[in-house]
C-alpha cells in the first residue's frame, strides 16, 4: 500500500502540459469573473449592502491565521523526515507555496517537496512527508464536514464525505508510519492532527465571515459543510488554487444546506479576493525582506 500511495502522489505531482495549463488558467479566470458578475446581479446586492466589519476581520485575522497554519503545516511535514526548519523559513515556504498554488499545477505540493529535498531528504521521503498533513486535512474535513452536511443537507452526501475522510486518514496513517521517525511519533501525529483541525476551523471562519459580509446569517454547521469544497479542490490539484472549481463547489453545496445558489458563488469569490490581497502583501514583504 505505501508503494501504491507513493506512485499516486508522484503522478499527482506531475504538472500538466504547458498548453493545457494556460488553457485552464484562462478558462477558469473568465468563468469565475462571469459567474461572479451574474451572481452579483442576481442577488440584487449593491456596495452599500456589504458589511465591512467581517471583511476586515477576514483580512486582518482569518487570512494571517491561514498563513500561520500553512507555516505550521510545513514544519510538521519537515519533522516527519527529521528536519526542524526555522519559523522564518517555514513562513517563507508557506508564502511561496501559497503563491505557487495559484498556477495551474499542484504548486503547493511541488514547492514543499522541493524545499524538503533541498534540506537533505530524498524526493520520495519528501513527497510522502508533504502528503501526510494534506491527507490528514482531507480526512478531518471529510469527517467533520461530512457530519455537517448530513446535519444541514442530504444524509447520503454526508455519509459519502465521511467515508472519503476515513479513507484519507487511513492513507495519511500509512504514509506516516512508513516515513516518520520512531522517536516522538505519537506527539508528532497529535501535532499534525491539531494543525489540520485548526485549518478546518479557520476555513470555516473565513467562509462564515464571507457569508456574514453579504448580510446572510449562517450556522456553524453550514460553514463547516462549505469547507468541504476547499478540501475537494486541493484533491483535484491541477486547477490554479482551485480557481473556479472551489467557487462552483461552494455554489453547488449551498442550496443543499439551505443557502442560495448565487450567494454561494459570491461567498467563494469574496473569500478568494480577500485571500489574494493578503497573499500579495505577504509575498511583497517576503521579497523585500533582507535574506
Amino acid at each position: 500500500m505505501p508503494a501504491v500511495l507513493r506512485r499516486l502522489l508522484d503522478q499527482r505531482a506531475t504538472p500538466l502540459p504547458a498548453t493545457v495549463r494556460r488553457s485552464i488558467l484562462v478558462v477558469a479566470g473568465v468563468a469565475i469573473l462571469a459567474a461572479s458578475a451574474w451572481a452579483w446581479r442576481s442577488s440584487g446586492l449593491s456596495g452599500r449592502d456589504i458589511e465591512w466589519v467581517p471583511v476586515v476581520l477576514a483580512f486582518v485575522v482569518a487570512a494571517p491565521a491561514s498563513l500561520a497554519l500553512k507555516a505550521a503545516e510545513f514544519r510538521v511535514a519537515a519533522r516527519v523526515v527529521g528536519q526542524r526548519p526555522s519559523i522564518r523559513r517555514s513562513v517563507d515556504v508557506s508564502v511561496v507555496s501559497s503563491a505557487a498554488n495559484l498556477l495551474p499545477l499542484p504548486g503547493s505540493l511541488l514547492v514543499t517537496v522541493r524545499s524538503l529535498s533541498e534540506d537533505g531528504s530524498s524526493y520520495g521521503r519528501a513527497l510522502a512527508a508533504s502528503a501526510v498533513p494534506g491527507l490528514a486535512w482531507l480526512g478531518i474535513t471529510g469527517l467533520v464536514g461530512g457530519a455537517a452536511i448530513a446535519t444541514e443537507g442530504p444524509w447520503w452526501l454526508g455519509a459519502a464525505t465521511v467515508a472519503a475522510g476515513i479513507g484519507a486518514l487511513v492513507s495519511a496513517g500509512v504514509l506516516f508510519s512508513n516515513t516518520a521517525p520512531a522517536d516522538g511519533r505519537v506527539g508528532l501525529a497529535a501535532t499534525i492532527l491539531a494543525v489540520e483541525a485548526g485549518w478546518l476551523a479557520v476555513s470555516a471562519v473565513r467562509l462564515g465571515l464571507a457569508v456574514t459580509a453579504l448580510g446572510v446569517s449562517v450556522a456553524p454547521t453550514q460553514a463547516l459543510a462549505l469547507s468541504v469544497a476547499g478540501a475537494l479542490t486541493v484533491a483535484i490539484g491541477f486547477f490554479p488554487g482551485g480557481l473556479g472549481i472551489r467557487e462552483a463547489l461552494i455554489a453547488g453545496l449551498s442550496p443543499l444546506i439551505g443557502l442560495p445558489f448565487d450567494t454561494g458563488i459570491l461567498i467563494g469569490s469574496l473569500d478568494r479576493v480577500i485571500w489574494l490581497l493578503f497573499l500579495a502583501i505577504a509575498a511583497g514583504l517576503v521579497l523585500r525582506r533582507p535574506s
